[in-house]
């Protein structure tokens, strides 16, 4: 601790803030060998006097590719746990089916990680401490930046360490984004030369003299590398003087010229038995199970007890709990370097095949063979081959690297080929890598004879090539030249359909879904019945599209490809919902669906989130659509499938005379650049609105009307029927303007659509309305918009309403209409509507009276909304956020969300401030 006061004196702070119930950060970077440990040390010692739970891991260069291990090891996440929250965890990292119909492992587990932090934080503050970050595999990395988005409301104290990282890698983005979150930043220096002096002093037993002072300033300032060239040099006996000065012998001409140096120097003090057990130990893990070291090496454990004693005796070994650790990665990394590349690389093989044979897990014999170059052996073939598929899913990335190495020839046999091949096809597939999925598929499919096999190759073939946008392949994949049984037939034939209609070939993708479900139903094939009805609900009247979609889910069961199915049936089942006006059954269907996704680890989770934003987008509860918006991680964020959601957030700062974040969403997702913005609005209908209004609120009023003139191009069917709330505004700006062949286009091509859904059949009332002058068929509209719950647009219709009651003469049904329609706009906190109707109505005389309804404050209690007080209530009572969640059956992130934001209403720093002020209400009362 030699150098570090400040630094020390920093931590010791945010450790007392975290026994006070406040979280936070800390970020410590250094060189290694530095004194970042040094200072965890003192955290962790500090932590402990005050009452904190600790847990620890470090990351490992061995185990990188392997999602989530440097959290599992944190948070002592393993299969002989008495926990049964960490078993359950720790076999969806295995890759073991704990629970029926799981998508993705590695996201359910992530969900589980976080609550079981929060459930931990609710029992006592806790250090989470992650060393060697550098070393983090990119998903623990990214769960790390989640925790750190929830310290503000949970006692959670964070503490990364890394050496200097390179720009534009995970761990660089991490510091970034760590470091705006309250606690201590710390780039730790070299030791000043006077600090290295007393350093010096207390390791050699006196005051290091001239010849010494100048050896020891090449360690630069680095601790470790300083004690290791002393304690060298006093193992040597190559210091004198007995007074209070210590001086390097004249005759003593070389000390080790590195800190690798140094440290070899350290490892040939021990007996070469030792040396050659902690090389076979060096291929393991920096923290490892003694037994496995045991099955390596081929020495049973009482060889080993000698070997293990003299290494932690000489400071190369210390005690991990029930396993061992190597004091510091460079020792480890030091001892497998002096072995030869090929001695390296044939001791990696033996080591995966003894640990195979033991029985060993995925994520303990793979690193092995990752770390091999060359063939597979036949052994790890054969291993591949058997085991369970899930397991694939639990790494993905190890799993194709190795399968694409298994199916190099030679394989043994063509069968043993075919289904490592399937395999790595349906790896990468899960990872979305279509190109190279949709070859391997096709491959195996035009040689294979199981016609299970061939099915599933080619539908998985066939979906690569629709997520490519490659419809017409896709289409001559669903033609089969094999006679395949009926279920096989009928999961084809839906597939075909749904591409079809994705060409607009909607008279055959009918047809072609229809005897898909007749042949579906006969053989009683449940994925096909789901194919088949999704496809038609696509193609239906709206009145139908729903019946499609409840008998889809209803026939699906829990296998992974219908899970999939069911939760994509589920979030078109929202938005069909939301059009039909059912709002209180959408609600309830979402908060099921949320919670559904987080269960089984889906990234469709992402879409869920996504419905809930468009969904209280149009309800006008702007607060929650914005939460939802910014629920899905960023990596999900830039997908264009839910890039929209960037859009949706613009929307909102522009109704708030929030230009700075409208433009920064706009600009960031790409929406404003004029190469790909014909893509964007032709794809999202939100987009084209943030664009338009972008312009409008620019005072750019005709770029704004030809941004929204861009649905007028687009074709008929299911797609134009679903953004017929484009048409509404497209007429009102096109008259703004006095383009009145617009808006007739506008309102006809609304008319055209066959889509009796409440939200069209409403827009085509508002258009006629607007383009009739009629001011009575708006304000039925407006009382329409208020009984489905849509708050924006029942105060549009009023609006409109008074703008035409006052071009009239009707002072008094103008100013009803004008009065409704700004209080709806205040208490939406749409600044910018509100200062548009004002405008409009004042030169009629019509101004803001004194009973208009004001916006809900920004802070306090009055600022919370219903959900907010009820949230309030329960985290007062003391109840973590899966608690809460499973009280209120909603999903723990939107818990999370609105803790968050109660906390920044109320102006506190932490729920323990809300417990308190809680507990001091009822001591009071």
């Amino acid at each position: 601790m030699f150098g570090r006061d400040l630094e020390a004196a920093q931590l010791r702070e945010v450790v007392a803030k975290l026994a006070g119930g406040h979280g936070g950060v800390a970020w410590l970077e250094g060189e290694p060998g530095i004194g970042k440990s040094a200072l965890v040390d003192a955290m962790t010692r500090d932590a402990q006097a005050v009452g904190c739970r600790v847990l620890r891991a470090s990351g490992d260069e061995l185990m990188r590719a392997f999602p989530l291990r440097m959290m599992a090891d944190a948070l002592d996440v393993n299969t002989a746990s008495a926990d049964p929250v960490r078993q359950q965890i720790a076999g969806l990292l295995r890759g073991e089916p704990v629970q029926a119909g799981t998508l993705d492992p590695v996201l359910a587990a992530g969900e589980r990680m976080l609550a079981l932090v929060d459930r931990l934080c609710a029992e006592q503050p806790l250090l989470l401490v992650l060393e060697d970050v550098h070393w983090a595999d990119e998903p623990s990395l990214l769960l790390c930046h989640r925790l750190s988005r929830a310290v503000d409301q949970i006692p959670l104290l964070l503490v990364l360490t890394s050496r200097p990282v390179a720009a534009r890698t995970t761990a660089a983005r991490m510091r970034t984004l760590v470091r705006e979150r309250p606690g201590a930043h710390l780039d730790l220096e070299p030791l000043t030369a006077a600090d290295t002096a007393a350093l010096a002093t207390r390791l050699a037993g006196g005051l290091p003299g001239p010849r010494l002072r100048a050896e020891l300033a090449r360690a630069g300032g680095n601790p470790l590398y300083l004690r290791e060239m002393i304690e060298a040099l006093v193992r040597d006996k190559a210091l004198e003087g007995n007074g209070p000065v210590r001086e390097l012998r004249a005759d003593v001409t070389t000390t080790a010229p590195s800190l690798v140096a140094a440290i070899t120097r350290r490892l040939d003090s021990l007996s070469e038995p030792t040396v050659h057990a902690l090389r076979l130990a060096a291929l393991l893990r920096r923290e490892f199970d003694a037994g496995h070291w045991s099955e390596v090496s081929g020495r049973p454990m009482t060889e080993l007890v000698a070997a293990t004693e003299e290494a932690v005796a000489a400071g190369v070994l210390a005690a991990a709990g029930e396993r061992l650790t190597f004091r510091h990665d460079v020792i480890r990394q030091v001892l497998a370097d002096q072995l030869p590349v090929a001695v390296r690389h044939g001791l990696h093989r033996h080591a995966a095949r003894a640990l195979a044979q033991l029985g060993a897990g995925v994520d303990e014999v793979s690193p092995h063979l990752l770390a091999t170059s060359g063939p597979v052996d036949g052994w790890a073939l054969t291993w591949l081959a058997g085991l369970p598929e899930a397991m694939l899913y639990a790494a993905p990335d190890v799993a194709v690297e190795l399968l694409v190495r298994a199916t190099a020839p030679p394989v043994p046999t063509d069968e043993l080929h075919d289904t490592l091949s399937t395999r790595l096809a349906l790896a990468l597939f899960w990872l979305g890598r279509d190109e190279q999925a949709c070859q391997v598929a096709e491959q195996v499919l035009h040689r294979t004879a199981d016609p299970a096999r061939e099915t599933r190759l080619r539908i998985l073939a066939i979906r690569a090539a629709g997520r490519m946008r490659r419809f017409e392949h896709a289409l001559a994949l669903t033609r089969s030249a094999a006679q395949l049984p009926p279920q096989w037939q009928a999961r084809l034939q839906a597939w075909r359909a749904m591409i079809l209609a994705f060409v607009d070939r909607l008279d055959e993708a009918a047809a072609e879904a229809s005897a898909a479900l007749d042949s579906a139903l006969a053989c009683g094939d449940s994925l096909a019945i789901g194919y088949a009805h999704n496809t038609l609900a696509y193609l239906a009247p709206a009145a139908d599209q729903l019946c499609h979609i409840d008998a889809a889910i209803a026939a699906l069961g829990d296998d992974v490809e219908a899970t999939d199915l069911k939760m994509l049936l589920t979030g078109n089942r929202l938005h069909r919902l939301l059009a039909n006006g059912r709002r209180d059954e959408l609600e309830a269907s979402l908060a099921e669906a949320l919670v559904r996704a987080e269960q089984v680890g889906s990234i469709r989770a992402g879409i869920m989130f996504a419905q809930a934003a468009g969904a209280c987008y149009a309800y006008g509860r702007w607060d929650d659509a914005v939460m939802y918006a910014d629920r899905p991680d960023q990596e999900l964020l830039a997908t264009p499938a839910l890039s929209y959601l960037h859009a949706i957030v613009a929307l909102i700062a522009m109704h708030r005379d929030d230009h700075p974040t409208a433009d920064a969403r706009l600009h960031g997702a790409g929406f404003l650049d004029p190469a790909a913005q014909a893509r964007w609005l032709g794809a999202f209908g939100v987009v084209a609105e943030a664009v338009a209004m972008h312009a409008e609120t620019g005072g750019d009023l005709t770029g704004g009307l030809a941004v929204r003139a861009s649905y007028l191009d687009l074709p008929p069917g299911p797609a134009r029927a679903s953004r017929s709330d484009e048409a509404i505004l497209l007429v009102r700006a096109a008259l703004a303007l006095g383009d009145r062949s617009t808006a007739d286009a506008a309102a006809a091509a609304v008319e055209a659509d066959p889509d009796p859904a409440p939200d069209r059949l409403l827009a085509i009332r508002c258009c006629r309305a607007m383009l009739a002058g009629d001011p009575a068929e708006l304000l039925a509209a407006a009382g329409e918009y208020e009984h489905w719950g849509w708050l924006p647009r029942r105060a549009f219709a009023l609006e409109e309403a008074a703008v035409l009651l006052a071009g009239r003469g009707d002072q008094a049904g103008a100013r009803a209409a004008f009065t409704e329609a700004l209080g709806t706009w205040l208490e939406l906190g749409a600044t910018w509507e509100t200062r548009r109707a004002e405008a409009r109505l004042r030169p009629f005389g019509i101004r803001r009276g004194p009973r208009t309804v004001r916006r809900r404050p920004a802070h306090g209690w009055d600022a919370l909304t219903p959900s907010e007080r009820h949230v309030a209530r329960l985290v007062a009572k003391g109840l973590s956020n899966p608690d809460i969640a499973a009280e209120l059956f909603v999903s723990r992130n939107t818990v999370q969300t609105h803790v968050s934001r109660v906390l920044s209403k109320l102006q506190m720093r932490s729920r323990i401030e809300l417990i308190q002020q809680a507990a001091d209400g009822d001591r009071a009362g």
